[in-house]
Protein backbone atom coordinates (compact mmCIF):
# COMPACT_ATOMS: atom_id res chain seq x y z
CA UNK A 1 0.00 0.00 0.00
CA UNK A 2 2.74 2.44 0.72
CA UNK A 3 5.02 1.60 -2.62
CA UNK A 4 1.74 1.96 -4.65
CA UNK A 5 0.49 5.53 -2.46
CA UNK A 6 4.38 6.50 -3.26
CA UNK A 7 4.19 5.84 -6.92
CA UNK A 8 0.98 7.82 -7.32
CA UNK A 9 2.28 10.81 -5.47
CA UNK A 10 5.61 11.00 -7.11
CA UNK A 11 3.37 10.04 -10.65
CA UNK A 12 1.42 13.59 -9.80
CA UNK A 13 4.50 15.29 -9.76
CA UNK A 14 3.87 17.55 -12.61
CA UNK A 15 0.49 18.67 -11.30
CA UNK A 16 1.45 19.75 -7.62
CA UNK A 17 4.86 19.89 -7.46
CA UNK A 18 7.30 18.19 -4.98
CA UNK A 19 9.02 20.31 -2.50
CA UNK A 20 11.93 19.40 -0.09
CA UNK A 21 13.52 17.17 -2.64
CA UNK A 22 16.28 15.42 0.04
CA UNK A 23 18.88 12.33 -1.48
CA UNK A 24 20.98 11.02 1.07
CA UNK A 25 23.95 8.98 0.79
CA UNK A 26 24.90 6.04 3.88
CA UNK A 27 27.82 3.76 3.92
CA UNK A 28 29.41 1.84 6.77
CA UNK A 29 31.44 -0.75 7.80
CA UNK A 30 31.00 -2.94 10.93
CA UNK A 31 33.88 -4.70 12.13
CA UNK A 32 34.79 -6.16 15.66
CA UNK A 33 35.79 -9.18 17.47
CA UNK A 34 33.52 -12.35 18.94
CA UNK A 35 35.53 -13.43 22.37
CA UNK A 36 33.59 -16.08 23.29
CA UNK A 37 30.18 -17.94 21.46
CA UNK A 38 29.41 -20.90 20.15
CA UNK A 39 27.46 -22.15 16.38
CA UNK A 40 24.83 -24.62 16.99
CA UNK A 41 23.86 -27.22 13.89
CA UNK A 42 20.53 -28.86 14.58
CA UNK A 43 18.14 -28.99 17.82
CA UNK A 44 17.59 -31.55 20.27
CA UNK A 45 19.59 -34.76 20.57
CA UNK A 46 20.71 -33.87 17.12
CA UNK A 47 22.07 -30.62 17.74
CA UNK A 48 26.04 -30.09 17.51
CA UNK A 49 27.61 -26.98 18.89
CA UNK A 50 31.33 -25.17 17.47
CA UNK A 51 32.95 -23.04 19.91
CA UNK A 52 33.79 -19.76 18.83
CA UNK A 53 36.23 -17.98 19.70
CA UNK A 54 38.34 -14.51 19.11
CA UNK A 55 36.68 -14.36 15.30
CA UNK A 56 37.02 -11.14 13.47
CA UNK A 57 34.17 -9.68 11.91
CA UNK A 58 33.55 -7.23 9.09
CA UNK A 59 30.56 -6.46 6.64
CA UNK A 60 30.03 -3.34 4.68
CA UNK A 61 26.84 -2.02 3.93
CA UNK A 62 25.24 1.31 1.46
CA UNK A 63 21.96 3.06 1.78
CA UNK A 64 20.39 5.78 -0.66
CA UNK A 65 17.15 7.30 0.43
CA UNK A 66 15.66 10.05 -1.64
CA UNK A 67 12.61 11.90 0.33
CA UNK A 68 10.10 14.17 -1.02
CA UNK A 69 6.59 16.59 0.30
CA UNK A 70 3.75 17.12 -1.96
CA UNK A 71 1.43 19.62 -1.32
CA UNK A 72 2.69 20.53 2.39
CA UNK A 73 1.42 17.42 3.74
CA UNK A 74 2.48 14.63 2.32
CA UNK A 75 6.30 13.49 2.98
CA UNK A 76 7.53 10.68 0.93
CA UNK A 77 10.31 8.42 1.83
CA UNK A 78 12.04 5.37 -0.87
CA UNK A 79 15.42 3.89 0.72
CA UNK A 80 17.14 1.08 -1.01
CA UNK A 81 20.65 -0.24 0.15
CA UNK A 82 22.54 -3.68 0.41
CA UNK A 83 25.12 -5.59 2.34
CA UNK A 84 28.53 -7.29 2.15
CA UNK A 85 28.71 -10.27 4.61
CA UNK A 86 30.03 -13.07 5.21
CA UNK A 87 27.34 -15.86 5.91
CA UNK A 88 28.25 -17.85 8.67
CA UNK A 89 31.42 -17.37 11.01
CA UNK A 90 32.94 -20.43 11.85
CA UNK A 91 35.98 -22.79 11.36
CA UNK A 92 37.23 -22.62 7.51
CA UNK A 93 37.91 -26.30 7.31
CA UNK A 94 34.01 -27.06 7.84
CA UNK A 95 32.27 -25.02 6.11
CA UNK A 96 30.05 -25.29 2.85
CA UNK A 97 31.68 -24.27 -0.19
CA UNK A 98 28.86 -21.26 -0.57
CA UNK A 99 29.78 -20.44 3.10
CA UNK A 100 33.35 -19.25 2.01
CA UNK A 101 32.78 -16.27 -0.26
CA UNK A 102 31.95 -12.64 0.60
CA UNK A 103 28.17 -12.57 -0.28
CA UNK A 104 25.71 -9.55 -0.88
CA UNK A 105 22.60 -9.26 -0.08
CA UNK A 106 19.91 -6.00 -1.14
CA UNK A 107 17.41 -4.61 0.79
CA UNK A 108 15.16 -1.57 1.58
CA UNK A 109 15.82 0.94 3.99
CA UNK A 110 12.25 2.85 3.92
CA UNK A 111 9.23 2.98 1.96
CA UNK A 112 6.72 5.51 3.76
CA UNK A 113 4.53 7.78 3.50
CA UNK A 114 3.38 10.30 6.32
CA UNK A 115 0.21 12.59 6.17
CA UNK A 116 0.21 16.06 8.52
CA UNK A 117 -3.53 16.83 9.49
CA UNK A 118 -2.06 19.51 11.44
CA UNK A 119 1.13 19.87 13.35
CA UNK A 120 -0.66 17.75 16.32
CA UNK A 121 -1.90 15.22 14.23
CA UNK A 122 -0.67 12.62 11.52
CA UNK A 123 -0.45 9.18 9.84
CA UNK A 124 2.40 7.27 8.39
CA UNK A 125 2.34 3.99 6.69
CA UNK A 126 4.30 1.52 4.61
CA UNK A 127 8.26 0.37 5.76
CA UNK A 128 9.52 2.33 8.09
CA UNK A 129 11.47 2.78 11.66
CA UNK A 130 10.03 3.30 14.79
CA UNK A 131 12.27 4.89 17.69
CA UNK A 132 10.42 5.49 20.81
CA UNK A 133 13.52 5.77 22.99
CA UNK A 134 15.64 8.66 22.37
CA UNK A 135 18.38 7.51 24.47
CA UNK A 136 18.74 4.19 23.79
CA UNK A 137 21.92 3.66 21.34
CA UNK A 138 22.64 -0.39 21.44
CA UNK A 139 20.52 -1.60 24.27
CA UNK A 140 16.93 -1.28 24.91
CA UNK A 141 13.85 -0.83 22.73
CA UNK A 142 12.50 -3.99 24.21
CA UNK A 143 8.98 -3.63 23.50
CA UNK A 144 8.66 -3.84 19.38
CA UNK A 145 12.25 -5.55 18.84
CA UNK A 146 11.83 -8.54 21.25
CA UNK A 147 10.09 -11.95 21.52
CA UNK A 148 8.55 -12.94 24.64
CA UNK A 149 7.92 -16.96 23.72
CA UNK A 150 10.88 -17.68 23.43
CA UNK A 151 12.42 -14.15 25.54
CA UNK A 152 14.62 -13.08 22.68
CA UNK A 153 16.53 -9.48 22.81
CA UNK A 154 17.43 -8.30 19.64
CA UNK A 155 20.46 -5.64 19.22
CA UNK A 156 21.09 -3.73 16.38
CA UNK A 157 18.78 -3.08 13.67
CA UNK A 158 15.61 -5.55 12.55
CA UNK A 159 16.70 -8.65 10.79
CA UNK A 160 20.21 -8.26 11.58
CA UNK A 161 21.15 -5.61 8.61
CA UNK A 162 23.38 -3.29 11.28
CA UNK A 163 24.88 -4.67 14.72
CA UNK A 164 25.32 -1.20 16.16
CA UNK A 165 24.05 2.32 16.52
CA UNK A 166 20.67 1.15 14.77
CA UNK A 167 18.67 0.67 17.88
CA UNK A 168 14.97 0.41 16.17
CA UNK A 169 12.39 -1.71 14.99
CA UNK A 170 11.84 -1.11 11.49
CA UNK A 171 9.03 -3.47 9.69
CA UNK A 172 5.78 -2.86 7.92
CA UNK A 173 2.75 -0.87 9.36
CA UNK A 174 1.29 2.52 10.38
CA UNK A 175 1.51 4.80 13.18
CA UNK A 176 -0.77 7.74 13.76
CA UNK A 177 0.81 10.18 16.40
CA UNK A 178 -0.94 12.81 18.30
CA UNK A 179 0.64 15.29 21.04
CA UNK A 180 -1.34 17.69 23.44
CA UNK A 181 -0.70 19.18 26.34
CA UNK A 182 1.40 21.82 23.96
CA UNK A 183 3.75 18.87 22.83
CA UNK A 184 4.53 17.44 26.26
CA UNK A 185 2.46 14.37 25.91
CA UNK A 186 2.95 12.30 22.64
CA UNK A 187 0.42 9.40 21.48
CA UNK A 188 2.14 7.02 19.22
CA UNK A 189 -0.87 4.08 18.27
CA UNK A 190 1.22 1.41 16.11
CA UNK A 191 0.08 -1.24 14.07
CA UNK A 192 2.75 -3.11 13.14
CA UNK A 193 3.07 -6.60 10.75
CA UNK A 194 6.09 -8.76 11.50
CA UNK A 195 8.42 -8.92 8.90
CA UNK A 196 11.74 -10.73 10.62
CA UNK A 197 10.47 -13.71 12.85
CA UNK A 198 8.18 -16.83 12.67
CA UNK A 199 5.60 -16.93 12.22
CA UNK A 200 5.40 -13.86 9.64
CA UNK A 201 2.94 -11.01 8.92
CA UNK A 202 1.51 -11.17 12.46
CA UNK A 203 0.08 -8.25 13.50
CA UNK A 204 0.25 -6.50 16.98
CA UNK A 205 -1.90 -3.53 18.06
CA UNK A 206 0.42 -1.07 20.72
CA UNK A 207 0.66 1.92 21.83
CA UNK A 208 3.30 3.84 23.51
CA UNK A 209 2.96 7.52 25.81
CA UNK A 210 5.63 9.91 25.88
CA UNK A 211 5.67 12.75 28.17
CA UNK A 212 8.28 15.40 28.88
CA UNK A 213 8.23 17.53 32.05
CA UNK A 214 10.09 20.80 32.72
CA UNK A 215 12.75 20.46 29.60
CA UNK A 216 14.56 17.83 32.26
CA UNK A 217 12.64 14.71 32.74
CA UNK A 218 11.03 12.90 29.90
CA UNK A 219 8.88 9.72 31.00
CA UNK A 220 7.91 6.79 28.43
CA UNK A 221 5.09 3.59 29.02
CA UNK A 222 4.00 1.50 26.22
CA UNK A 223 2.04 -1.90 25.57
CA UNK A 224 2.25 -4.58 23.14
CA UNK A 225 -0.79 -6.99 22.36
CA UNK A 226 2.16 -8.90 20.63
CA UNK A 227 0.63 -11.45 17.88
CA UNK A 228 -2.90 -11.11 18.77
CA UNK A 229 -4.10 -10.49 15.43
CA UNK A 230 -2.28 -13.27 13.59
CA UNK A 231 -2.57 -14.17 9.73
CA UNK A 232 -2.97 -17.86 10.28
CA UNK A 233 -3.44 -18.81 14.06
CA UNK A 234 -2.87 -22.33 14.08
CA UNK A 235 1.09 -20.51 13.37
CA UNK A 236 0.68 -18.35 15.96
CA UNK A 237 -0.41 -21.46 18.23
CA UNK A 238 0.61 -24.29 16.50
CA UNK A 239 -0.88 -27.55 16.30
CA UNK A 240 1.16 -29.98 14.80
CA UNK A 241 0.44 -34.51 14.99
CA UNK A 242 3.52 -34.74 16.94
CA UNK A 243 2.45 -32.52 19.88
CA UNK A 244 5.83 -31.05 20.04
CA UNK A 245 3.90 -27.98 20.95
CA UNK A 246 1.59 -29.28 23.60
CA UNK A 247 2.03 -28.98 27.50
CA UNK A 248 1.18 -32.66 28.68
CA UNK A 249 0.94 -33.69 32.57
CA UNK A 250 0.15 -37.76 33.28
CA UNK A 251 -0.95 -38.82 36.23
CA UNK A 252 0.43 -42.32 37.43
CA UNK A 253 3.19 -42.54 35.05
CA UNK A 254 5.63 -45.33 35.59
CA UNK A 255 9.65 -44.81 36.91
CA UNK A 256 11.94 -45.39 34.09
CA UNK A 257 15.99 -44.96 34.46
CA UNK A 258 18.61 -42.81 32.98
CA UNK A 259 20.14 -43.54 30.16
CA UNK A 260 22.93 -42.31 28.41
CA UNK A 261 24.57 -44.43 25.39
CA UNK A 262 24.91 -44.35 21.93
CA UNK A 263 21.18 -45.95 21.83
CA UNK A 264 19.58 -43.59 24.12
CA UNK A 265 20.13 -40.50 26.44
CA UNK A 266 17.05 -39.55 28.94
CA UNK A 267 16.94 -38.26 32.38
CA UNK A 268 15.67 -40.38 34.82
CA UNK A 269 12.23 -40.43 36.21
CA UNK A 270 11.13 -41.63 39.55
CA UNK A 271 7.29 -42.11 38.87
CA UNK A 272 4.23 -40.23 39.44
CA UNK A 273 2.72 -36.81 37.71
CA UNK A 274 4.95 -36.43 34.33
CA UNK A 275 5.17 -33.35 33.31
CA UNK A 276 6.66 -32.19 29.61
CA UNK A 277 5.86 -31.60 26.46
CA UNK A 278 3.70 -34.06 23.71
CA UNK A 279 6.79 -35.03 21.80
CA UNK A 280 9.09 -36.37 24.57
CA UNK A 281 6.50 -39.14 26.44
CA UNK A 282 6.68 -41.38 23.61
CA UNK A 283 10.49 -41.53 23.44
CA UNK A 284 11.18 -42.90 26.84
CA UNK A 285 12.53 -46.12 26.99
CA UNK A 286 13.84 -49.04 29.75
CA UNK A 287 16.86 -49.74 30.24
CA UNK A 288 16.96 -51.70 27.30
CA UNK A 289 17.47 -48.67 25.49
CA UNK A 290 14.64 -50.32 22.93
CA UNK A 291 11.39 -50.72 24.59
CA UNK A 292 9.01 -47.69 24.59
CA UNK A 293 7.04 -46.97 27.86
CA UNK A 294 4.50 -45.36 26.00
CA UNK A 295 2.06 -45.54 22.94
CA UNK A 296 -0.01 -42.85 21.94
CA UNK A 297 -3.73 -43.26 21.74
CA UNK A 298 -6.73 -41.20 21.33
CA UNK A 299 -10.24 -41.44 22.82
CA UNK A 300 -13.16 -40.65 20.76
CA UNK A 301 -13.40 -36.90 21.68
CA UNK A 302 -9.62 -37.02 20.25
CA UNK A 303 -8.39 -36.34 23.78
CA UNK A 304 -5.00 -37.50 24.95
CA UNK A 305 -3.84 -41.23 25.63
CA UNK A 306 -1.28 -43.38 26.42
CA UNK A 307 -1.17 -47.26 26.53
CA UNK A 308 1.74 -48.35 29.12
CA UNK A 309 3.81 -51.34 28.71
CA UNK A 310 6.41 -53.08 31.09
CA UNK A 311 9.83 -54.29 30.08
CA UNK A 312 8.97 -56.83 28.39
CA UNK A 313 6.27 -54.58 25.91
CA UNK A 314 3.17 -55.92 27.56
CA UNK A 315 0.38 -53.78 28.01
CA UNK A 316 -0.03 -53.12 31.44
CA UNK A 317 -2.41 -49.97 31.93
CA UNK A 318 -3.50 -46.68 29.40
CA UNK A 319 -3.52 -43.74 31.07
CA UNK A 320 -5.28 -40.14 29.81
CA UNK A 321 -3.68 -36.51 30.15
CA UNK A 322 -4.88 -34.89 33.32
CA UNK A 323 -3.74 -31.86 31.85
CA UNK A 324 -2.90 -30.26 28.09
CA UNK A 325 -2.05 -26.91 26.78
CA UNK A 326 -0.65 -25.35 23.62
CA UNK A 327 2.07 -22.56 24.18
CA UNK A 328 1.67 -19.62 21.92
CA UNK A 329 3.56 -16.79 20.43
CA UNK A 330 0.95 -14.31 21.90
CA UNK A 331 1.71 -12.19 24.20
CA UNK A 332 1.30 -8.79 26.25
CA UNK A 333 4.17 -6.98 26.25
CA UNK A 334 4.77 -3.99 28.59
CA UNK A 335 7.72 -1.53 28.97
CA UNK A 336 8.56 2.01 31.01
CA UNK A 337 11.34 4.28 30.87
CA UNK A 338 12.28 7.46 32.10
CA UNK A 339 15.40 9.83 31.73
CA UNK A 340 16.51 12.96 32.92
CA UNK A 341 18.76 15.76 31.85
CA UNK A 342 21.22 16.33 34.34
CA UNK A 343 23.32 19.38 33.07
CA UNK A 344 20.02 20.87 32.55
CA UNK A 345 19.02 20.30 36.33
CA UNK A 346 22.26 21.84 37.18
CA UNK A 347 22.22 24.56 34.63
CA UNK A 348 25.17 23.53 32.81
CA UNK A 349 25.97 24.55 29.12
CA UNK A 350 25.01 21.51 27.03
CA UNK A 351 26.84 22.57 23.81
CA UNK A 352 29.86 23.34 25.66
CA UNK A 353 30.05 20.08 27.99
CA UNK A 354 27.84 17.85 25.87
CA UNK A 355 25.25 15.45 26.55
CA UNK A 356 24.72 14.49 30.20
CA UNK A 357 21.87 12.41 31.21
CA UNK A 358 21.17 9.16 33.01
CA UNK A 359 17.95 7.07 31.39
CA UNK A 360 16.69 3.38 32.60
CA UNK A 361 14.05 1.14 31.12
CA UNK A 362 12.31 -2.00 31.75
CA UNK A 363 9.98 -4.36 30.26
CA UNK A 364 7.91 -7.52 30.74
CA UNK A 365 8.18 -9.60 27.86
CA UNK A 366 4.83 -11.36 28.56
CA UNK A 367 2.74 -11.26 31.46
CA UNK A 368 1.21 -14.44 31.27
CA UNK A 369 2.95 -17.01 31.98
CA UNK A 370 3.26 -20.68 29.93
CA UNK A 371 3.75 -24.06 31.57
CA UNK A 372 6.72 -25.90 31.62
CA UNK A 373 9.31 -23.38 29.43
CA UNK A 374 8.13 -19.81 31.10
CA UNK A 375 7.05 -20.44 34.83
CA UNK A 376 8.52 -17.41 35.84
CA UNK A 377 7.64 -13.42 34.76
CA UNK A 378 11.25 -12.77 36.78
CA UNK A 379 12.74 -14.57 33.78
CA UNK A 380 11.12 -12.08 30.99
CA UNK A 381 11.60 -8.63 32.13
CA UNK A 382 14.89 -6.96 31.32
CA UNK A 383 16.58 -3.88 32.70
CA UNK A 384 18.54 -1.38 31.22
CA UNK A 385 20.88 1.88 32.65
CA UNK A 386 22.25 4.34 30.61
CA UNK A 387 24.38 7.34 31.20
CA UNK A 388 25.32 10.16 28.32
CA UNK A 389 28.89 11.05 30.03
CA UNK A 390 30.12 14.67 29.50
CA UNK A 391 33.13 15.05 26.82
CA UNK A 392 33.66 18.91 27.18
CA UNK A 393 33.89 18.68 23.29
CA UNK A 394 36.00 16.19 22.93
CA UNK A 395 33.00 13.59 21.39
CA UNK A 396 29.59 14.57 20.17
CA UNK A 397 27.86 11.82 22.48
CA UNK A 398 29.60 9.22 24.76
CA UNK A 399 27.00 7.01 26.01
CA UNK A 400 27.48 3.77 28.51
CA UNK A 401 25.11 1.35 28.65
CA UNK A 402 23.88 -1.81 31.13
CA UNK A 403 21.55 -4.73 30.78
CA UNK A 404 20.36 -7.11 33.30
CA UNK A 405 18.18 -10.24 31.85
CA UNK A 406 17.73 -13.44 33.81
CA UNK A 407 16.49 -15.66 31.20
CA UNK A 408 17.29 -18.89 31.78
CA UNK A 409 17.86 -20.11 28.19
CA UNK A 410 20.35 -19.14 25.29
CA UNK A 411 19.45 -15.55 23.01
CA UNK A 412 19.32 -18.34 20.14
CA UNK A 413 16.42 -18.32 17.62
CA UNK A 414 16.87 -21.65 16.19
CA UNK A 415 13.16 -23.07 17.32
CA UNK A 416 11.22 -20.07 16.33
CA UNK A 417 13.49 -19.26 13.04
CA UNK A 418 13.84 -23.38 11.74
CA UNK A 419 10.51 -24.99 13.72
CA UNK A 420 7.93 -22.18 14.11
CA UNK A 421 7.17 -22.94 17.46
CA UNK A 422 7.33 -20.94 20.77
CA UNK A 423 9.73 -22.61 22.39
CA UNK A 424 13.44 -22.00 23.30
CA UNK A 425 16.29 -23.25 21.81
CA UNK A 426 18.25 -26.29 24.02
CA UNK A 427 21.49 -27.53 22.59
CA UNK A 428 21.80 -31.39 23.38
CA UNK A 429 18.20 -31.22 24.67
CA UNK A 430 18.78 -30.67 27.97
CA UNK A 431 17.41 -27.42 30.30
CA UNK A 432 20.70 -25.44 30.87
CA UNK A 433 21.03 -22.77 32.73
CA UNK A 434 23.13 -19.71 31.74
CA UNK A 435 25.04 -16.86 33.37
CA UNK A 436 24.76 -14.31 30.51
CA UNK A 437 22.80 -12.36 32.30
CA UNK A 438 25.28 -8.80 32.04
CA UNK A 439 25.62 -7.21 29.04
CA UNK A 440 27.24 -3.61 28.78
CA UNK A 441 27.90 -1.79 25.73
CA UNK A 442 30.14 1.74 25.25
CA UNK A 443 28.78 4.13 22.02
CA UNK A 444 31.31 6.93 20.86
CA UNK A 445 30.11 9.40 18.25
CA UNK A 446 31.58 12.08 16.72
CA UNK A 447 30.80 14.47 13.70
CA UNK A 448 33.60 15.29 11.51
Amino acid sequence: MACLAIGSAFAEAGKSGITDRQVSVVGFVDAGQLVRGSLVYGDGSEATTTPLEDLFLNRNGIALTYSGTLDERLRMNIGVGGLFYKPVASNPAHEPAEYKRISFGPGISEASAQYDFSRHLNVKFGFFGYKYNPDAVNLGEYLLRSEAYPGIIHTGSSGGWVWMNSNEYKSLGTKVSWTSLNGMLRHDFLMYSEFNDQPLFDFSPSYVATLKVMGAFEFGAGVSLHRWLPIQPSWTTPDDPQHSNTYVEVKNFPAYPALNSSLSHQSGFSGGTWKGMGSQITSYTYADGITHIATELHDASGGLLYEIVDSTGTPIDTLKASKTEKLTFKAIKLMGRASVDIASLLGMDGKSTGPFKAFVEVAVLGVQNQPYFYEKIQNRIPLMLGVDVPTFGILDLLCLQMEYFKNPYPDNSFQQFTNALPQPQLPGGNVAEYEDNLRAGVYDHDDL
